[in-house]
């Protein structure tokens, strides 16, 4: 930046030459400055280059190790980078790669939100400015950054002030003042103290105004020097508008001096430019024009120096992205080289695997064939050994069956013998006499009871009819809500049969009414509703 050591030199010059003399003698000195400046601006150009390319360097190493974190941490060092060359648009975009990757609500999110806002409230793009520090003050509160807090209470009160809604600036600003006491933050203090000072300013209050100027003034000592320099500026220009020239005076010589040491162009501009105010309202009209040609002949040389030094910093960029896209071609042609290679070698490859496949599977293809008739032989002889084997059960089935068939016949024959002796008996007792009589009935009936109380030919039923159902009772027992006796489940069976009241009453030599009661019984043990059929229930076990 410009050196400016005109001062102490300005007063001597007033004192004993023409403000002619005095003005040509700035003149003179502001364009011996620029020159310095351009001898300057090419060592400050060859510093900016080999940041760059030092920054682009780190982020493509984070890249290529796949490191989110140095990712993040790589973009934001470019956007602030970008950010102080004043390339506003690059800067953001940096920001926004940052913010993308950064997924994690923390402190890191907080920061980078501010940043953008803060970056669309200096292109006076207010609408933005509230999307984006609203949501990072929205995290802030969650996660309990105090400071963060504070910074996006101080860009929302700026907001508020830009647009004229001095209530609500004053509102933010207090929050933020809040919050650095509490941290006891005197950087945050000083400049919240100035943004305060700046809207009672702009209400006209000078009164107010010059109290926080000087509060924000009492904080500065460990600020930047370009806020420290705006503080006092300011303290010198509201005492301007208070009609108080004289106290004006040296606190913006003051500004004037410090931006000089420090090279601040920007705050040299407006210290000359108030201090051309302040010799007009103390009615030196001569020194106050000759303040304001100085500023004038500055802000023209500071105009120029700025457009070349932009000039040549986006060249700089320029170079840059070309390099980039010339590394990135050549890494594009290597890649493609390798891919060609890669595509030689596996074609190649599939070529050998090819012939040595058709190789083998003419080699193989014998034994395959070979195997083929021996499963084909296993097949057949397991089908062989399968239908003899149906044929050995089909066997023993008709074999139980004529075992059932004799049985059954056996004991018709004894139903049948039985019959005969009971005949021949009646006829042997019918002439005698009706005591012996009695006593030879009673027998009968003894033996006719014993025969019919045989289980046999109950337990040759259950065989057959579990051929012919084999999971009726199986299925019954999971049904049943109560355990069934044995006649219940003789019931069961002859209604799976579908046979007739009348049929199952003969059969168990019950009557009728018998099987009705029988059957209602049964079905309070099943679960059946009133209207369910219960002959319907058990043929569809």
């Amino acid at each position: 930046m410009f050196t400016f050591q005109i001062t102490s030199t300005f007063y001597w010059l007033k004192n004993n030459f023409t403000s002619k003399s005095i003005y040509l003698f700035l003149f003179v000195v502001l364009n011996t400055t620029l020159l310095n400046a351009q001898n300057n601006q090419k060592k400050s150009l060859t510093k900016i280059d080999a940041v760059l390319k030092d920054l682009k360097d780190q982020l493509q190493h984070a890249t290529s190790a796949n490191n989110t974190e140095a990712i993040v941490t790589a973009r934001i060092q470019l956007a602030q980078f970008y950010e102080n060359l004043g390339i506003e648009n690059e800067a953001i975009k940096n920001y926004h790669e940052a913010l993308d990757l950064h997924t994690q609500t923390d402190t890191t999110s907080v920061y980078i939100g501010n940043k953008i806002g803060a970056i669309h409230l200096a292109l006076k793009q207010y609408k933005n400015t509230l999307q984006y520090v609203t949501k990072s003050l929205e995290v802030a509160e969650l996660i309990n950054f105090e400071k963060g807090k504070a910074t996006s209470y101080a860009l929302l009160g700026s907001v508020a002030e830009k647009e004229s809604d001095y209530a609500l600036a004053l509102k933010y600003q207090d929050k933020s003042l809040a919050i650095f006491k509490s941290l006891q933050d005197h950087t945050g203090l000083a400049i919240t103290y100035e943004n305060i000072g700046s809207i009672y300013e702009d209400l006209e209050q000078f009164d107010n105004a010059l109290r926080y100027f000087l509060e924000a003034k009492s904080h500065a000592k460990h600020i930047p020097s370009n806020n420290r320099i705006n503080i006092i500026n300011n303290i010198g220009d509201t005492y301007r508008k208070q009609r108080s020239p004289e106290q004006a005076l040296p606190y913006t010589q003051s500004a004037l001096q410090m931006a000089e040491q420090t090279k601040n162009t920007h705050q040299v501009e407006a210290a000359l430019k108030d201090l051309a105010l302040i010799y007009a309202d103390l009615n030196d009209h001569k020194t106050a024009f000759d303040y304001m040609m100085a500023y004038k002949d500055l802000n023209a040389s500071e105009s120029e120096y700025k457009n070349a030094e932009l000039v040549s910093i986006l060249q700089i960029l320029y170079e840059v992205e070309e390099r980039e896209a010339e590394v990135k071609l050549l890494n594009k042609q290597y890649e493609l080289n390798q891919v060609r290679q890669r595509v030689i070698l596996l074609s190649s490859a599939f070529l050998i695997l090819l012939l040595i496949g058709w190789f083998l599977y003419f080699r193989k293809r014998k034994k395959q064939q070979a195997k083929i008739q021996d499963y084909k032989n296993r097949l057949l002889q397991a089908n062989l050994e399968k239908k003899t084997n149906e044929e050995a059960a089909l066997q023993r089935e008709i074999d139980f069956k004529i075992s059932a068939l004799t049985n059954y016949s056996l004991h018709l024959s004894h139903k049948n013998k039985m019959m005969s002796d009971i005949s021949r008996t009646l006829i042997n007792i019918k002439d005698r006499h009706t005591t012996l009589i009695k006593s030879k009935l009673e027998l009968l009936i003894k033996e006719i009871d014993l025969d019919l109380s045989q289980e046999q030919e109950w337990t040759e039923f259950i065989g057959f009819f579990e051929q012919i159902h084999p999971n009726f009772f199986q299925t019954l027992k999971q049904a049943v809500t109560k355990e069934l006796s044995p006649s219940e489940l003789r019931l069961c069976m002859l209604l799976r049969l579908n046979l007739s009241s009348k049929e199952i009453a003969s059969i168990l030599r019950i009557t009728p009414d018998s099987v009705r009661i029988a059957r209602y019984r049964l079905r309070k043990k099943l679960p059946l509703n009133p209207k369910d059929d219960l002959q319907i229930f058990i043929l569809n076990l």
